[in-house]
């Protein structure tokens, strides 16, 4: 059988038609330019509604803060920012202590102002969180709190999250948290504040008895102590609650 003759590929395109230059359409293009449809407006991430939040006239510092009476190695940690970031972060928490116990409110802006500049140093956050935790802003105060202890793992971190998990409603989580630390690593004011604060859930929960028991301990008897007054009140609260106000000491306000 005789095999068909070989033939070169045409260069020629499949259709016989010639390419029309002409656009698709035959409607004439128009210059204006095409109206867009807006954009649906989605809900605001996390992170930038914080970022808006944070966007606040920092307040005004004293003219005799100049940041060196920070503690060293306090100071020592904010050696990683820019120089001119890290003074003003420190005169910020100079600030903060100077305000904290006169007036929450201005600590909690100067603790907010050095934040919002050195966010990624723990002990900022730390003293920025405590700061809204006087100043009765549990829900900041939390999320700072917990940014600082999730940094440095200190656990004098952990009461003042246990008081805010309590004043935001949630006194057995509270309570976990109380349970999970180790008081010896903890000092004197710092294991009275967790003893203020169990025994407070434990009175949330009905537990009143519980909650005297948590405040019967040896520094009711230190009657020139700094936190004795808030023990003492605390104290006699619980007994009052559990029905045994005829206990209530002479000291108790």
């Amino acid at each position: 059988m005789e095999k068909p003759e070989w033939k070169p590929r045409s260069d020629k395109p499949r259709s016989d038609k010639p390419r029309s230059d002409k656009p698709r359409s035959d409607k004439p293009r128009s210059d204006k330019p095409q109206e867009r449809k807006p954009f649906a407006k989605r809900p605001l991430l996390r992170r930038e509604l914080e970022r808006r939040v944070r966007k606040f006239a920092e307040p005004d510092i004293p003219i005799e803060i100049t940041g060196e009476e920070l503690e060293k190695r306090v100071r020592f940690q904010l050696t990683s920012l820019a120089i001119e970031n890290a003074e003003a972060v420190a005169k910020h928490l100079v600030a903060l202590d100077f305000f904290l116990e006169t007036d929450p409110e201005r600590a909690y802006w100067h603790g907010q102002s050095a934040s919002h500049r050195a966010g990624r140093l723990a002990i900022v956050r730390e003293r920025a969180g405590i700061a809204a935790v006087k100043h009765g802003k549990f829900d900041v105060a939390l999320r700072e709190l917990k940014a600082a202890h999730r940094m440095s793992a200190n656990p004098s971190i952990l009461p003042y999250i246990a008081e805010c998990e309590r004043a935001l409603g949630n006194p057995r989580k509270a309570l976990e948290i109380a349970g999970s630390i180790a008081t010896n690593k903890l000092t004197d004011v710092e294991q009275v504040e967790l003893r203020i604060t169990s025994a407070a859930c434990r009175i949330e929960l009905g537990q009143m008895d519980a909650a005297v028991v948590t405040l019967t301990c040896k520094e009711l008897n230190l009657a020139d102590a700094p936190w004795g007054n808030r023990l003492r009140s605390a104290y006699s609260a619980a007994l009052i609650a559990a029905n045994r106000g005829n206990e209530t000491l002479p000291w108790g306000n």
